[in-house]
């Protein structure tokens, strides 16, 4: 009897782990890349800054557009590409907990985009300018399909981490964003509590969010080493990031290094 119900046991629990890889643990697809500074790689970018322009400007120009509209309609065009994108990847059966959570610095700043739009906050503002400028400049410098360049994926791609960089001219632009004094440390801290967070993801669901578990595919030459040294030389890359995209505005906050910076 005991062996029976054991076995029971183990049939039911091998349904259920069989179903639940069918619906939520889809196939898992190989990454694919775009050669940095090739042909393909230059139309690319060049759309991508001529999209941006064109958003960013339009109100310069039609003064009808009222900014607030302007951005609230720029949100709702990212949360519904959000949507259609991992539609798209479920339809293909590919969605999978280890590759599509939005668990990477760039999906957090991607929805940020959204949030700061809608509802414009200074240290919210401040995290995805540091995490999205450094990150989309990247990503966009090094192209990395973690669920490959078919269909949707290639436009979703693009989307993405192109829209981080036309929020954050966006905030330079039209809402006279300027980082405070220090808000690159803050940023920094901020940092290092979102990667304990996603190492847990990582653990639980056996990804590789952040590239915190290996390294990316992709070439970069600013990942060196092996796990676990490449994230200590991240954590230094990150650093000088940080610091360099805050040199900008540094002369204009001379004055206001005691500014506080809760918002």
């Amino acid at each position: 009897m005991e062996t029976m119900v054991i076995q029971l046991v183990i049939e039911i629990f091998g349904f259920a782990t069989y179903n639940y890889t069918i619906i939520v643990m889809g196939k898992f697809h190989p990454p694919a890349f775009i050669e940095p500074f090739s042909l393909f790689w230059w139309q690319c970018i060049i759309m991508v800054i001529l999209v941006i322009t064109i958003v960013v400007r339009a109100p310069l120009h039609f003064k009808k557009i009222d900014p607030k509209t302007y951005a609230n309609f720029i949100a709702l065009f990212f949360g519904i590409n959000y949507i259609v994108e991992n539609y798209y990847v479920y339809s293909t059966g590919y969605w999978n907990l280890q590759q599509n959570l939005p668990a990477h610095l760039c999906s957090i700043s991607y929805f940020l985009c959204i949030i700061t739009l809608i509802n414009y906050r200074q240290w919210l503002a401040e995290c995805l300018y540091y995490w999205g400028l450094a990150g989309g400049i990247q990503s966009l410098l090094t192209p990395e399909f973690t669920v490959g360049m078919e269909g949707y994926n290639f436009y979703a791609y693009f989307i993405d981490h192109g829209g981080m960089l036309l929020v954050i001219t966006y905030m330079i632009v039209h809402l006279k964003f300027v980082p405070r004094p220090k808000s690159w440390l803050w940023v920094l801290g901020y940092t290092q509590l979102v990667a304990i967070g996603v190492a847990i993801v990582n653990y639980t669901v056996g990804a590789n969010y952040m590239y915190l578990s290996a390294k990316p595919e992709v070439s970069n030459p600013l990942v060196i080493g092996e796990w676990p040294y490449y994230i200590l030389v991240l954590e230094l890359v990150v650093f000088i990031h940080f610091w360099i995209l805050y040199l900008p505005f540094a002369k204009k906050n001379k004055q206001a290094l005691k500014a506080p910076l809760s918002s």
